[in-house]
C-alpha cells in the first residue's frame, strides 16, 4: 500500500481515484521496442542495409541474404565468405569482402552481375551510395567508383596522422591507417580510421575537408561513425567505448561525449537520438544534446552493426564462438506517455518530446 502523490491518501496507484482525472500527464519515455527477428545466418553478421520496398540486405562471415521485412522471409541469398559490408546502389546490392573484392548482385535472386577489385588485400569496411557513384573504403584507401562502367574513378590513400596511433602494432609494420567505418552527410564522406582520426572528405573529389584526432590523442582507434539526416551532427566511437558528438560546423571540440563499457562497433542516428552498440551486447539510445542514455536493450552477444530507417533499427552481430546468436533483431524507437496529439495531427518523436 502506498500514498496518492497529490492528496497523500492511502492507495495502491500513484494517484487515488479522486485525484487521477486531474493528475499531470506522464513524462514521455523513449523505448526500444523489439518487433521481430530474422533467422538464417549461421555465423556472425557483419553488416545490414535498409533498401526500398521494405527490404533489408545482410552479410556476414558466411554469405548473406536479401530479406522482405513485411513478410519476414528471405528473397535471395548472397554468396561469399567474410562479407564485411553491404549497400544498396540503384537497383543492385553491393557486397564488400575481406579480400578487397566487391560483388554487384541482383536483389531478386542474388546472382552477381559484376565483380569489382579494389586492388587491396584488406577488408572493404566502407560502402556508401552517392548520387551516381559509389564511395568505397578498402584497406587504407578511399575510392570512388562508377559501378555501371566497373571503373575506379579516384583513389586516395589514408596516411597516418601525426598524432595517430599504429593499429595492430608490430603486425602493421608499414603503419597503415585503415578505414573502419563510413557515413555520408550530403556531399561529405565521414570516415572512422584506425589511427584514431575521424576524417571528412568531399564525396565528389575525395579531397580532404577536415579531420579530428581526439580519439587518437587518447590512444584509441576510431571504430564507427554516423551522420544525422536532420542536423549538422556526426558521431564517432572508439575501441574503449567513448562516443563523441560533433557539430560539423565547429569541429574544435565535441558537443558531448559519453563512455560505454567496452568497444563501440556501430552508431546510427534516429531522429534526435544517437544509437550506439558494441561489445557488451547492449543497444543504447542517447539524447543528441548531451548523449545521456534515454533507453537501452540487450541481446545475447556482441553487436557488430546497427542501421536505421526512419524509426526502425536493425541490429546484428555474434561472437564466432560455440554459443552465438546470428539472428538479426528488428527494433522500433518510440515515445510512450505524454499528452495525446490532436485528432488528425501526426507528431514526430522529436516534436512530441520538445512540447513538454
Amino acid at each position: 500500500m502506498g500514498y496518492c502523490e497529490i492528496c497523500y491518501a492511502a492507495c495502491e496507484a500513484r494517484y487515488c481515484a479522486g485525484c487521477a482525472p486531474s493528475a499531470p500527464a506522464p513524462s514521455p519515455q523513449v523505448v526500444l521496442k523489439r518487433e521481430s527477428r530474422l533467422d538464417g545466418h549461421s555465423d556472425r553478421v557483419y553488416d545490414v542495409a535498409w533498401g526500398s520496398n521494405d527490404r533489408l540486405a545482410s552479410v556476414g562471415q558466411v554469405g548473406g541474404f536479401v530479406w522482405s521485412i513485411g513478410e519476414g522471409k528471405q528473397l535471395a541469398p548472397l554468396d561469399g565468405d567474410e562479407l564485411m559490408r553491404v549497400a544498396w546502389h540503384g537497383d543492385a546490392v553491393i557486397t564488400g569482402s575481406s579480400l578487397g573484392k566487391m560483388q554487384v548482385c541482383s536483389p531478386s535472386d542474388g546472382r552477381p552481375k559484376a565483380t569489382l577489385d579494389t586492388n587491396q588485400e584488406d577488408e572493404v569496411y566502407g560502402l556508401e551510395s552517392l548520387t551516381s557513384n559509389l564511395a568505397v573504403g578498402a584497406g587504407d584507401t578511399l575510392q570512388l567508383w562508377d559501378v555501371e562502367k566497373e571503373t575506379c574513378l579516384k583513389r586516395e590513400t589514408c596516411v597516418k596522422s601525426p598524432n595517430g596511433i599504429v593499429f595492430g602494432g608490430h603486425r602493421n609494420p608499414d603503419q597503415k591507417s585503415y578505414i573502419f567505418s563510413m557515413a555520408r552527410k550530403g556531399d561529405i564522406l565521414v570516415s572512422a580510421v584506425s589511427d584514431g582520426t575521424v576524417r571528412l572528405n568531399d564525396a565528389r573529389t575525395l579531397e580532404s575537408v577536415d579531420s579530428v584526432d581526439l580519439h587518437a590523442r587518447r590512444g584509441n582507434s576510431a571504430y564507427a561513425v554516423a551522420a544525422s539526416a536532420t542536423a549538422p551532427l556526426i558521431s564517432s566511437a572508439d575501441q574503449r567505448g567513448s562516443v563523441l558528438l560533433w557539430d560539423m560546423r565547429h569541429l574544435e571540440t565535441p558537443v558531448a561525449e559519453c563512455a560505454n563499457p567496452g568497444a563501440v562497433h556501430a552508431l546510427a542516428f534516429v531522429d534526435d537520438l544517437v544509437v550506439s552498440a558494441g561489445a557488451d551486447g547492449r543497444l543504447r539510445a542517447h539524447a543528441s544534446k548531451d548523449l545521456t542514455v534515454e533507453a537501452s536493450a540487450s541481446v545475447l552477444n556482441s553487436i557488430l552493426c546497427v542501421k536505421a530507417s526512419g524509426s526502425r533499427v536493425a541490429s546484428a552481430g555474434g561472437t564466432g564462438k560455440t554459443i552465438s546468436d546470428a539472428g538479426i533483431q528488428l527494433w522500433r524507437v518510440a515515445v510512450e506517455g505524454g499528452p495525446e496529439a490532436a485528432d488528425g495531427v501526426a507528431e514526430t518523436r522529436a516534436e512530441k518530446r520538445r512540447k513538454l
